[in-house]
């Protein structure tokens, strides 16, 4: 057996999470980790349950999107959440996942990965990995939502996808050698709780701060799609509603929500 595989005493080894990864499942494949917790739902499954697979056939991102990783060199994981906000405020999900990933890996690794609007995670406006959210509700009284979350851990430059429309990097590229999975996923784990906490809380001022901090299309000049109208001007920052604050070429300012929204970068810095 590869000694780097994810297995679950090892990720629940000094583990202390309130909420999430309290109940851990580990796939050696599946079609996607989304479709695992979906099946699921019906079941009184904990919220907080994380599911993780070395290999997905249909791994999936946002808008639709195929994502492809080779077999145990990236993290793969759905989590089943039910947080107590209105359907308004469920940009917030977006918000404190997204942060608690790059501060995980900023502090494991010390490297510069930002958020890039809305759901990405780059080095150096290198793709790392992706967040994407669904919703359900199954119950017909709580709304349950499953987050996915890939991460491109220890590929090689040969292995990493072609064909895609930005370019992609790996943690071991950016930092040049071989990175422990169980390890970032325990810390990912463990940070992921704490800011949900923040969520539970009620700080939603605190994580849209933390958001905009760390969102690296601040200041860039952004063509944004909306009902099949362009818009263009400079990314002034994002709201405590969690709308894109755009200021136009024509000086006005117009807020974009996510769910309506398609990006394209511009002059990146």
């Amino acid at each position: 057996m590869n000694s780097d595989r994810l297995l679950l005493d090892k990720i629940k080894k000094n583990l202390r999470t309130k909420i999430i990864g309290r109940e851990i499942i580990t796939f050696e494949h599946t079609t996607s980790t989304m479709d695992i917790a979906k099946q699921m739902l019906g079941n009184s499954v904990k919220e907080g349950t994380t599911i993780f697979a070395e290999r997905q056939t249909k791994g999936r991102g946002r808008s639709g999107r195929e994502w492809f990783c080779p077999e145990g060199k990236g993290l793969l994981f759905t989590i089943i959440l039910r947080p107590t906000i209105l359907p308004e405020k469920s940009y917030l999900l977006m918000g404190f996942l997204a942060v608690a990933a790059v501060k995980t890996i900023r502090d494991m690794f010390n490297l510069p990965v930002e958020i890039d609007w809305p759901n990405d995670l780059v080095i150096n406006k290198k793709k790392l990995g992706g967040i994407v959210i669904e919703t359900q509700n199954e119950t017909g009284k709580d709304v349950n939502y499953i987050v996915g979350i890939g991460i491109n851990v220890n590929l090689s430059k040969q292995e990493l996808p072609r064909h895609v429309d930005k370019p992609v990097t790996s943690l071991a590229i950016e930092k040049e050698t071989f990175i422990d999975r169980t390890r970032l996923a325990r810390a990912l784990l463990q940070n992921l709780d704490s800011w949900y906490l923040i969520l539970k809380e009620e700080r939603y001022d605190y994580i849209v701060e933390k958001w905009q901090e760390l969102c690296a299309n601040v200041g860039q000049k952004m063509i944004i799609r909306e009902n099949g109208q362009e818009y263009s001007g400079n990314l002034e920052g994002i709201s405590n509603s969690g709308e894109l604050m755009l200021l136009l070429d024509n000086g006005c300012k117009k807020p974009f929500r996510i769910e309506h929204t398609i990006v394209n970068h511009n002059n990146k810095r």
